[in-house]
């Protein structure tokens, strides 16, 4: 998948200080020249904790043999994880100054660390798998961008597979490029012809001297000290002035559980202000998320507003069948639609919501700006103090207020949401699982829609529920495997004989002035969220049960309850 820019791609390090920078172009801490280094866009770089480093760690010794892992990635150094478009998970692993490699995710084939040029460098002499000896001649060669060809392997690690991550050593085993391999390790050696190792690097860099360790991230936060000064200030502006302009509006900040809403709470505490918390929870929160929320209200003395969203995933998923990226009706059903409910019943006059929203999370909130409405949320204006900040930095403005962020963080996990979202990639999945009680009974629930739709295994191993139509990177990535899958098609709807109570349901709705088959699916098919609610300005709307029902002497047939509507604009999968 290509490479998206979504803002400044700003990291740097101190060689020096051996700390990560953002957008640095001296060292705060000792005033030495930076060093760019080179990551992939969108770069959103981060910190890596503990359990992250062991992780690869293992990876790295799984695919190169005992040892090479801590070799890799000594003990007492900062790491910092890019991550980089892939079909699933991709980490840039960058230490010293320099990437390493990345370490990456395949769908049914699991973790795998492709080596860059210094990450090889510094396991050459002790790799005991994964690795091909060129002849000298062929060195030139391969360092433009040619393959290793099969007549110049002088010998190789036998075990390597057709697709694995190589090192292409020379005799002194020196690291001279890294790449795939295009045949098994016999046949390297065996055959006279035809490429062996297709290569990835190859391009010779000056040896990276090996820094100095032992340092911690407040080290990073006090070489970055005047970059975040900088960043608060601005932040704090932007929330004063906007706090301004909506002066009418009480302020709120919107709390996940994440460190984005914990950065934005912290900021606006800054600027003076004590707002409400406000939190949906989904129904789907992992309960340190919950605690994470409760523990923040009470230590900074907020007043928290908790609007639950009950089961309403587990209702609405037998209407619409599972949630996909380019079909997240669960957004919509179980947090925009509660925040909704929770406006309309503690801000009648409306909210400044301040959200933990960032410019390099995604395409969509790049172009969404920094102050927004959202149609599903009527009466509430929300703003981002955040929206240009990289994760290093929010991660840096944390550790230096002594923010208390989720410990799922330390365990893992990326992102911090509804567990079972069908943004979270395979490979996070792995540890997302560990965490949630409802993990059976969701993995029950797809294999009843799979089995339904005779969909084969492939569709719930590789993941697949996540898209209705695959984009070109995951295709692609099947095609390659050679695995061949028709997604579900979206059915029509329903013309089946209605009941009593359907017929009186829909009669009710039959004065809204819209196309038939909209209000026809909006009077049947409801699944509660409440939206609707909100956007009527009459009143005419209320739930009844675990549906919106109508009162037709109220209703003017305006139209305004449809859209937007989850059942009319997802409709059933």
């Amino acid at each position: 998948m290509g490479a998206v820019r979504l803002g400044r791609i700003g990291l740097k390090w101190c060689m020096s200080c051996n700390v990560p920078l953002v957008e640095l172009e001296k060292c705060g801490k000792c005033g030495s020249q930076s060093q760019p280094v080179e990551i992939t866009p969108p770069g959103d770089y981060r910190p890596a904790f503990p359990h992250d480093i062991a992780r690869i760690r293992k990876t790295i010794d799984a695919n190169y043999g005992p040892g090479t892992g801590i070799a890799m990635i000594p003990n007492g150094h900062l790491v910092v994880l890019n991550k980089s478009p892939a079909v699933d998970i991709m980490d840039e692993v960058a230490m010293n100054g320099i990437v390493l490699g990345s370490h990456i995710f395949e769908p049914g084939t699991g973790w795998h660390f492709i080596c860059r040029i210094e990450g090889a460098r510094r396991i050459a002499k002790i790799a005991t798998k994964n690795w091909a000896i060129i002849d000298e001649g062929a060195i030139p060669y391969i360092r433009k961008g040619a393959s290793s060809m099969a007549v110049g392997i002088i010998t190789a690690d036998p075990d390597i597979r057709v697709g694995g991550e190589i090192i292409v050593l020379s005799n002194s085993r020196e690291a001279i490029s890294t790449g795939r391999a295009r045949m098994t390790g016999t046949q390297m050696v065996e055959s006279e012809r035809d490429a062996a190792i297709k290569s990835r690097w190859y391009k010779e860099v000056p040896e990276n001297e090996e820094l100095p360790g032992g340092q911690t991230w407040q080290d990073a936060v006090r070489a970055n000290e005047k970059k975040l000064e900088k960043k608060r200030k601005n932040s704090r502006g932007h929330i004063r002035i906007t706090a301004n302009r909506f002066s009418e509006l009480p302020v709120a900040v919107s709390v996940s559980g994440g460190k984005d809403s914990l950065a934005t709470l912290l900021l606006v505490l800054e600027a003076g202000f004590k707002p409400k918390l406000i939190f949906t929870d989904t129904g789907l929160e992992f309960p340190e998320t919950v605690a994470n929320v409760l523990r923040t209200a009470e230590k900074y003395g907020l007043e928290l507003i908790i609007e639950d969203a009950g089961d309403a995933f587990w209702r609405a998923l037998e209407h619409f069948g599972p949630p996909a990226k380019d079909f997240r009706w669960c957004c919509k059903t179980c947090k925009l639609g509660p925040m909704a409910n929770l406006i309309r019943k503690n801000f009648p006059n409306g909210v400044l919501s301040f959200i933990g929203q960032r410019q390099y999370e995604s395409s969509q909130r790049y172009e969404k700006g920094n102050v927004w409405h959202n149609p599903w949320v009527p009466g509430q204006i929300g703003a981002s103090p955040i929206q240009n900040w990289p994760a290093l930095l929010v991660w840096l403005y944390i550790f230096q207020q002594s923010g208390e962020y989720n410990p799922l963080y330390e365990r893992g996990l990326e992102r911090i949401g509804c567990w079972l979202c069908p943004a979270t990639d395979m490979g996070e999945f792995e540890d997302v699982e560990k965490y949630s009680a409802q993990n059976e009974r969701w993995q029950t629930a797809l294999k009843d829609f799979a089995a339904g739709k005779n969909l084969p295994e492939e569709w719930l191993e590789l993941g697949l529920w996540r898209w209705k139509k695959l984009p070109k990177g995951m295709a692609d990535y099947m095609e390659q495997k050679g695995i061949s899958i028709a997604l579900e098609k979206d059915p029509e709807a329903s013309a089946s004989e209605l009941s009593e109570e359907e017929n009186k349901r829909l009669e009710r709705f039959s004065n809204v002035s819209q196309d038939a088959r909209e209000v026809r699916m909006k009077a049947l098919h409801c699944v509660g969220c409440g939206i609707c609610i909100s956007l009527c300005e009459f009143g005419a709307l209320e739930m009844d049960g675990y549906r919106v029902d109508i009162d037709p002497e109220k209703c003017t047939g305006c139209g305004q309850c449809m859209h937007p509507c989850a059942v009319i604009d997802f409709g059933p999968r």
